[in-house]
């Protein structure tokens, strides 16, 4: 789906930084009742966040940090409105790519449970158990296109 009104980028000054906050709150703290300090857990500025325009009003977002030698997929939403119009599988697109080009070893993401089967559609496959994340049951899943193009260059 490529629809002209839709834009991702990365965060380029702090109004966007805020209104990616914003999207956050209202879909992590206000929608899933996750706590402030879960949500705002101090990582942000050591992140790369991502911010979804639709017709120029902000309507989703993502975080992408970097521990280690692998890159973590996180923070990912979008208003209840958008939702299954493919504006998530875009932002998906978007933050593969996006890793892609800065050659990372690993990217993987903390799943809520009901939308695993969203990440399967992705690429990512699950990995580990079942764990509560804010009192929210998620598990682990990592893009398994990314290990298939390492092993194809051996």
């Amino acid at each position: 789906m490529k629809d002209k009104y839709l834009e991702i980028s990365i965060v380029k000054n702090k109004k966007e930084l805020n209104d990616v906050f914003k999207i956050r709150e209202i879909v992590f703290v206000n929608g899933q009742n996750c706590p402030w300090e879960c949500e705002m857990d101090g990582l942000d500025d050591s992140a790369k966040h991502i911010i979804v325009k639709y017709k120029g009003k902000t309507i989703g977002c993502a975080r992408i940090r970097f521990p280690g030698n692998r890159t973590k997929l996180e923070r990912i939403a979008l208003l209840k409105e958008y939702r299954g119009k493919g504006f998530g599988r875009e932002l998906m697109n978007y933050l593969i790519r996006y890793c892609r080009r800065k050659k990372v070893e690993e990217i993987f993401l903390h799943s809520q449970l009901y939308v695993k089967n969203f990440y399967k559609k992705c690429g990512f496959r699950l990995r580990g158990k079942i764990f509560l994340e804010a009192g929210i049951e998620h598990i682990e899943m990592y893009y398994e296109e990314l290990n298939k193009d390492k092993r194809s260059l051996l």
